[in-house]
């Protein structure tokens, strides 16, 4: 942990940035694929450096939903497999285009993916789009004739029978948890505009892989720094997300 990290934890110093504190944190290791085929798989992409952020905690908490309900876990955390983000010139003609060498740390990604039934990318909201790590990871993975192929009809999406969604923390609006219609009575004309918008972009994603875009859980009810309810709080964030992963991903 760096110093101003830590120099902000012990002096309480005010940040616009989630902490969990201390004695409230949460760690949980998913145990990975099997092969066990009647399993449903659920794949996990994160962009988050801070272990001890509330968007981390979000995706400790999802991770063990998930294998409470009997389905195989796999955690890609990006910073912690040192991903780099950045589309290179000697990889663009195979992202691009599909064509030349697959650098093999590609390769191994999307081998994850092709085994999971589910994709759920975790973020905190940084003006509106996935963080600079995460928004990489999309650009190169996702390469032509691995995630779609182009026909006379337009592009065809290759990776059907799959499910995309999204985690994603914020703190902007105060409107809501969830997607659309889960606003929470604040200014649910204003939250559901938000969400109409990611829609868009979700649904365009999700169908140009061949994907079904099961929607999102977007976090904006975060507990104050330092507060003194601050674990009745967590606790009713983390009973909200599984009520929705519930609804969303296993109905």
């Amino acid at each position: 942990m760096d110093s101003l990290t830590i120099k902000i934890l012990q002096k309480k110093i005010p940040t616009s940035a989630t902490i969990i504190p201390k004695e409230l944190r949460q760690k949980y290791q998913p145990q990975g694929f099997t092969n066990n085929t009647s399993q449903i798989k659920v794949l996990f992409v994160t962009g988050e450096p801070r272990k001890y952020s509330l968007t981390y905690d979000l995706i400790y908490t999802a991770m063990k939903f998930f294998e409470q309900n009997h389905c195989a876990v796999a955690l890609r955390d990006l910073y912690n497999i040192g991903f780099d983000p950045v589309l290179r010139a000697e990889e663009f003609y195979y992202v691009k285009d599909g064509l030349g060498h697959r650098p093999h740390y590609l390769a191994q990604e999307q081998a994850l993916i092709k085994q999971a039934d589910i994709l759920i990318f975790a973020y905190p909201n940084w003006h509106d789009a996935p963080v600079a790590i995460v928004k990489g990871y999309i650009e190169k993975v996702f390469a032509k004739n691995f995630a779609y192929k182009d026909t006379e009809k337009g592009p065809v999406g290759l990776l059907t029978g799959k499910q995309l969604y999204t985690i994603m923390n914020c703190g902007y609006l105060g409107g809501g948890q969830g997607y659309i219609g889960d606003g929470i009575g604040q200014n649910d004309a204003l939250w559901d505009k938000y969400m109409q918008a990611f829609k868009v972009f979700d649904d365009d994603t999700a169908q140009f892989w061949g994907m079904r875009n099961a929607g999102r859980f977007v976090n904006d009810q975060n507990p104050s720094n330092f507060g003194p309810n601050y674990a009745a709080k967590l606790k009713q964030i983390r009973h909200v997300l599984c009520e929705h992963l519930q609804r969303d991903l296993l109905n």
